[in-house]
């Protein structure tokens, strides 16, 4: 995952330092679109071994990290849109379209505009594993385009942190008619979701795998996104709900960041919230 991280790094050298970042970016980002994007999300393969030690990684043999699939792809889909602010280039802008897909069909499969995790054909020579792996989140069955798929649930407040960062961005970076009317559609339908919910993430048979309620600093970054790309349905909803909660949004980052080390992942989920 920390190729994610790197395509985006490097295109910001890439603007300032010259050909040599761009060149180490896209060569990050070919080998991310070769063996990380399977079924159009970010997944890790997983690399035949030719002894007790080396793998060869000219043979993928499974996936794996499907719990954190949908924070990476909205962390890809802000990389790509990015490097397209960055060079205009033509297949920077096919990454966005596709990473923008993605998600699309991470909230599609589930049929009720909540966010999966990750999502796999059930034809997939890699489903088994892949269901194995997460039985413990929940595996659900949906549809694409006519086609079976399986996606794992119990969907966490981060995943919905990466898909918003990457909208985002991508709003903000692409300057591209169909990619925003996308992009305003996904976060639109989340939104909307959300907000029926009371801010809880409920799978299609009910149960509820998290909420949004101590943290306002999410609340307002989503809502941010939604007064962006829709201020006509969100532009007043955000108003009042900043009027709410705008006090009390330092609480939850304090708490992070009060332990260095348990709370490992805060400095990630802080920066692209308060993005």
């Amino acid at each position: 995952m920390k190729k994610i991280f790197g395509v985006a790094l490097l295109v910001f050298t890439a603007a300032w330092a010259g050909h040599a970042a761009e060149s180490d970016a896209l060569a990050i980002s070919q080998n991310i679109q070769a063996q990380h994007l399977p079924y159009g999300t970010i997944l890790d393969p997983q690399f035949k071994s030719s002894d007790s030690t080396s793998p060869d990684y000219s043979v993928i043999v499974s996936y794996t990290r499907c719990p954190d699939s949908a924070i990476w792809t909205g962390h890809y889909l802000a990389a790509e849109s990015f490097r397209y602010a960055v060079t205009g280039s033509a297949d920077a802008l096919a990454n966005v379209q596709g990473v923008l897909n993605g998600i699309s069909n991470l909230r599609q499969v589930t049929g009720t505009d909540v966010l999966a995790r990750c999502l796999f054909p059930v034809d997939s020579p890699y489903a088994a594993d892949l269901a194995a792996e997460n039985a413990g989140l929940g595996i659900y069955q949906g549809q694409l385009q006519g086609q079976s798929y399986e996606w794992v649930g119990n969907t966490s407040r981060d995943q919905y942190s990466g898909v918003f960062f990457g909208l985002g961005v991508a709003y903000d970076t692409v300057d591209d008619g169909n990619t925003r009317a996308g992009i305003r559609q996904e976060v639109t339908r989340l939104l909307t979701n959300l907000l029926a919910n009371n801010w809880a993430v409920v799978m299609p048979n009910g149960t509820i795998s998290t909420v949004f309620w101590a943290h306002p600093e999410q609340i307002l970054s989503f809502l941010q996104v939604g007064r962006q790309v829709n201020p006509d349905q969100f532009g007043l909803l955000y108003q009042s709900y900043r009027a709410a909660l705008a006090v009390t949004t330092p609480l939850p980052i304090q708490y992070d960041a009060y332990d260095d080390h348990a709370h490992y992942f805060k400095f990630n989920l802080d920066t692209i919230n308060l993005y």
